[in-house]
């Protein structure tokens, strides 16, 4: 390994280790203050961050030739995420972290079901078979007659949908634009 991918790499470790340290003070911040703080005014602070946090990539989006089409698109993914953002802020005021957590595992699943359902793409049995499983784990997860069904629950199973398009939305760019370009736009939408 030579002296700079050595470096590269511990720059990648070090931006991981601090992502992850920013996820886990949103998230603690946001389950303190709990409905305190309007859903809207949580996700707008967020965005705030991200921006100031985005300055350093600019450049590249401003290079970047965005074409109709593919701005469209954008614009389609970035809606998707802000009202997926709005639902996870909505949900943890409202439900348990274990349950947000948990029903945040559901956007691969919706991600594959859109996958197959939109992009034509063939599912093994294995993988409709995972996706039952997953879909029977969430409705565990909902309990519907052993409790009432709280709005956050109701949040979470759409937040899961628009991430999933989010994400499918993002994939259908990504080959598109220049990688960094793509990332700082996926950052800030």
């Amino acid at each position: 390994m030579t002296e700079r991918s050595s470096s590269s790499t511990l720059r990648g470790i070090l931006w991981m280790i601090v992502t992850g340290l920013m996820f886990v003070g949103v998230t603690s911040l946001v389950k303190y203050l709990g409905p305190d703080m309007p859903a809207a005014e949580a996700a707008f602070l967020r965005y705030a961050l991200g921006l100031v946090l985005l300055v350093p990539m600019l450049g590249s989006v401003f290079k970047s030739d965005f074409s109709q089409p593919l701005m469209r698109l954008f614009v389609y993914r970035g809606a998707a995420h802000v009202g997926a953002v709005f639902l996870w802020f909505f949900a943890m005021a409202r439900i348990p972290l274990a349950d947000v957590t948990a029903m945040n595992y559901l956007s691969p699943i919706y991600v594959t079901l859109g996958a197959a359902l939109f992009l034509g793409e063939k599912l093994a049995l294995r993988r409709v078979i995972a996706v039952g499983i997953a879909l029977v784990g969430a409705l565990i997860i909902l309990r519907p007659g052993i409790r009432s069904v709280d709005m956050g629950h109701l949040a979470m199973l759409l937040f899961s949908a628009l991430v999933a398009g989010s994400f499918s939305l993002g994939g259908m760019v990504a080959n598109e634009i220049a990688p960094l370009a793509l990332n700082a736009v996926r950052f800030v939408i």
